[in-house]
């Protein structure tokens, strides 16, 4: 029986095929215009962005509570993307200004913390804590991630504690949260 439908199929396709073929097709040829040769006596040297990116990148996540939830990108030149998102007196997407000497004392305390050293998690896995995640812009030019919720050493504490305290300001937050101060 199998070979009997694998014959019609053959059959039914050798028929078909022939009036497939019969189908006229209609091309049109193009002529297509080269364009003038251009002789460029020097070309400008491409300029890299002045900003490629946040230098600094901030968040404070929410928990079950009323935690403050906000995130930041800190330019090098001071301008601040922020969004708050639960918990803050700024709702919503805005655009805020550091002076530039604050965002270089910020990344120095990041390269005398040994911020490129710290582990990319610091947390005991106990439910219902906010985060405070912050990257920073590293001299290869990736941005190395680091997440806080407890348990992390003293010099990671106190760097979050430094960057919370800048940035919670800024975000007209009076206090810093506790994720900071674990």
């Amino acid at each position: 029986m199998r070979y009997f439908a694998a014959f019609l199929l053959l059959f039914a396709f050798a028929f078909a095929l022939p009036a497939c073929a019969q189908k006229k097709t209609t091309t049109q040829k193009v002529k297509i215009k080269k364009a003038p040769k251009k002789t460029v006596a020097a070309k400008a040297p491409i300029k890299p962005l002045a900003e490629p990116g946040p230098v600094l990148t901030f968040e404070r996540t929410p928990c079950f509570g009323t935690c403050p939830a906000y995130t930041m990108q800190v330019f090098a030149d001071g301008h601040v993307a922020y969004e708050g998102r639960r918990g803050v007196p700024m709702m919503g997407s805005k655009e805020l200004k550091l002076p530039a000497s604050a965002v270089t004392d910020m990344l120095n305390q990041a390269r005398e913390a040994h911020f490129e050293q710290f582990q990319a998690r610091y947390s005991q896995n106990t439910t219902d804590l906010p985060s405070t995640i912050i990257g920073v812009r590293q001299p290869n030019g990736k941005l190395k991630t680091v997440v806080l919720e407890e348990g992390a050493p003293e010099n990671v504490r106190q760097f979050f504690t430094y960057i919370g305290n800048q940035l919670d300001t800024l975000a007209q937050l009076n206090t810093a949260t506790p994720s900071a101060d674990r």
